[in-house]
């Protein structure tokens, strides 16, 4: 268990630890997701949830527009920095918003499926397959000197803030604490629900047993139309700046509450960065932080806004471990300082 208040901040780095892609290789995978040929999208799905949408919609669906809005986004992939930064910049064209959400959570429903937590025949985690997943090695520690039974505060001084779309800690949680506490799975679903997760762009849909206003789709489940036209409600993108107060609020208390702060696989991007930093911080933080890949003349400056950010009303700059190490590594090598 944890010793003191801590929040993770997990970016697409977490989740490339099973298989998930980066934001490179989603751009790569949603222009193939949005091509199409004379017979129609590439994927059969995307047109099924068009179809399903305007159902819904009780309006007539004229395909042209969104062939060419596939097309348009297809094409400008390899041009962008990110989906993410494309659909900024055409936040106003609601086609492409819509295209642009459809090929994310088709393309993150399917990366779930063949992630290596995707659950066998058997509904079970080959947990051979996750030594180099952070989440295996953040519930191993936790896990450490808990007594079956004393579950109560398992999760009292922990929460995630995840920026990312997939539910890979939501489906990853349950299935461990069902194998490590031999528990059955209605106590690890609850048990689960006990740790604060927190996706301020959405996900591709609530997860099972998890409870919650988002409708449930099954993990990994990209082949259903009907699914894949709802996941798309479910998510925003940054530059629609659509995350609700609440939320907003939240994440900043947690932050501003935690004596701990571990950033996991995260960019550090500026728009991410003003939902999470306190107006005013009231206490000294140490925080930890993956920077795999990134470069010192870009690293300096994130180091440099990072303590300006988390400096306290009375001057006390934040204790700052930065690494140029992957989200599990970190976790290993500093598992001491971060848990005890």
């Amino acid at each position: 268990m944890f010793k003191r208040k801590t929040v993770f901040v997990v970016g697409a780095g977490g989740s490339k630890e099973i298989g998930l892609p980066t934001g490179g290789e989603l751009r790569a995978k949603i222009a193939n997701a949005l091509s199409f040929s004379s017979k129609g999208f590439n994927r059969n799905e995307i047109g099924g949830a068009l179809v399903e949408i305007y159902n819904q919609r009780s309006d007539t669906l004229d395909i042209n527009r969104y062939f060419k809005a596939a097309k348009d986004i297809s094409r400008a992939m390899f041009g962008a920095l990110s989906i993410d930064n494309f659909l900024a910049t055409h936040q106003a064209d609601e086609d492409i918003l819509l295209m642009g959400k459809l090929a994310i959570a088709s393309v993150i429903l399917e990366e779930e499926g063949k992630s290596a937590i995707a659950a066998d025949s058997n509904d079970e985690i080959l947990f051979q397959n996750t030594e180099n997943y952070w989440m295996n090695t953040f519930c191993k520690l936790m896990s450490e000197e808990v007594v079956r039974g004393d579950f109560e505060t398992l999760f009292h001084d922990v929460s995630i803030i995840t920026f990312n779309y997939d539910r890979c800690i939501e489906h990853f949680l349950p299935h461990y604490l069902k194998t490590y506490f031999l528990i059955d799975e209605v106590q690890a679903n609850k048990l689960a629900s006990t740790l604060k997760v927190i996706h301020p762009y959405g996900r591709v849909g609530g997860y099972p047993n998890r409870g919650g206003p988002a409708p449930t789709i099954p993990f990994g489940s990209y082949r259903n139309a009907q699914h894949l036209a709802t996941a798309a409600k479910q998510i925003q993108t940054f530059g629609e700046r659509m995350v609700e107060d609440v939320t907003v609020k939240t994440m900043k208390h947690l932050m501003n509450d935690a004596e701990h702060i571990v950033f996991l696989g995260f960019s550090f991007a500026d728009m991410n960065m003003e939902l999470l930093v306190p107006e005013d911080v009231d206490s000294k933080k140490v925080i930890f932080a993956t920077t795999l890949g990134m470069s010192n003349p870009n690293l300096i400056p994130i180091r440099v806004k990072m303590i300006s950010d988390f400096r306290t009303l009375d001057g006390m700059a934040p204790d700052t471990e930065m690494v140029g190490m992957s989200a599990n590594d970190l976790l290993n090598s500093y598992w001491r300082p971060i848990f005890k």
